[in-house]
């Protein structure tokens, strides 16, 4: 959960500027092979190579800011991040990836864990990708077999939270208790955008308005005319084919470029669009319940004020607290999404998929189990990681100061 990011943060394509760096690439010998010791463990220089370039990209992005481009690495070597001089940053960024990487093997180990094959392959697959994606890894002397031994600590880390808060783990949850969860935070919704808008993006005068809110109204009572859950999904995939029927012949655009899209959940292109489906889930949404963890702005009204959100997050908020504080399970309604669109929506019963060969496959729980502990598990692992002191070798840390690397990926 978190290593995996860590990987994949390290070969982002961060546009780091072509800037050349003295001296040759380092080569590991000497007493210099480890970088430092955790737990009794050593932690093999490659590994710190790779945090560290990982930790220079951070910082690289850091100083960027809301910029467009990358700040050349001389810029970075000058720079200070949280008051302190960039080497200084760099390497104790380091470090802390080195304390989670010695904490997920020591506490795999704690817990008798053993990797499969399977996902020893799947490690080994993962290390390769990312070290041929970043040229930068093999220049600074990091193996292959380094890169090997961080990914499998992905894998170690997802047994490490099955181990705790899987059914019969000690911290975990029955599955009642998850399916409740479930219920509670998230939402089955299907919906069909309408747009108060004409081809030129302006708003439509008065009279067309309220023919557009009167076919909406009528759309919904059409839906809620019919009885039982897949009637319902049927009827709103008619009701769409025949606003979209209605858009194409009022308008000289395809009507994918007419409806307007105002979330990144709302699909309203005719292409993607079923109209005698067999299947009535293909355009339902399943939508997660907005908090202060979830909100990826932070934009709960327990911590910020709506003066404080943009347009569209507010637009966002208003219409998730909509879905799970107002409207209820079977029964399509109008919302005013903005000024601009209007939708008609309609909620169903999420425990109806609730079953093995849908909403409830083994890989559905563990995603399920993973979002309600994961703040818990963090807390958990970092605690355990804190608890870690490195024993540092600083003919190590001399050698690989971040700048003294190839750090140009050009």
């Amino acid at each position: 959960m978190k290593t995996l990011k860590k990987i994949a943060a390290a070969t982002a394509t961060l546009a780091v500027a072509a800037s050349s760096v003295a001296g040759c690439s380092p080569s590991i010998g000497g007493n210099t092979q480890k970088a430092m010791t955790i737990n009794g463990k050593e932690i093999p220089a490659g590994v710190f190579i790779y945090y560290t370039i990982q930790a220079y990209s951070e910082a690289s992005a850091i100083i960027q800011g809301e910029g467009t481009t990358a700040p050349a690495i001389e810029e970075v070597r000058n720079a200070n991040i949280d008051e302190i001089d960039s080497t200084s940053w760099i390497q104790n960024k380091a470090t802390e990836y080195c304390l989670d990487y010695a904490g997920l093997i020591s506490e795999f180990e704690a817990i008798g864990g053993q990797l499969s094959k399977e996902d020893k392959d799947a490690a080994a697959e993962m290390a390769e990708y990312y070290y041929s994606m970043d040229p930068r890894l093999a220049e600074n002397g990091v193996s292959l077999e380094s890169m090997k031994s961080i990914a499998e600590t992905t894998y170690m880390e997802t047994e490490i939270f099955k181990h705790y808060y899987d059914f019969d783990g000690e911290k975990g949850c029955s599955e009642d208790e998850l399916k409740d969860f479930f219920d509670e935070n998230y939402a089955r919704v299907k919906y069909v955008s309408i747009s108060l808008t004409d081809e030129a993006g302006e708003k439509v005068d008065a009279a067309q308005e309220k023919k557009l809110r009167n076919m909406a109204a009528d759309y919904a009572k059409q839906v809620n005319a019919k009885t039982g859950d897949l009637n319902k999904m049927h009827e709103l995939d008619a009701v769409k084919e025949d606003y979209e029927e209605y858009v194409a012949k009022n308008t000289t655009t395809a009507v994918g470029e007419t409806t307007t899209t105002t979330t990144t959940t709302t699909t309203t292109t005719a292409e993607n669009t079923t109209t005698t489906t067999t299947d009535p889930y293909a355009n339902e949404r399943l939508i997660q319940k907005l908090t202060s963890t979830t909100a990826a702005d932070s934009t709960s009204t327990e911590t910020t004020t709506t003066a404080e959100e943009s347009d569209t997050t507010k637009d966002t908020r208003l219409f998730n607290e909509f879905i799970f504080n107002t409207l209820k399970t079977g029964k399509a309604e109008v919302y005013d999404y903005n000024d601009e669109t209007i939708y008609v929506v309609l909620r169903e019963d999420l425990r109806v998929r609730m079953n093995e060969d849908d909403l409830w496959s083994e890989d559905h729980i563990t995603e399920i189990q993973s979002v309600k502990y994961y703040d818990e598990y963090i807390k958990f692992i970092d605690e355990k990681t804190n608890a870690l002191t490195p024993e540092k070798n600083d003919s190590a840390y001399r050698r690989y100061e971040p700048f003294k690397l190839e750090l140009s990926n050009e």
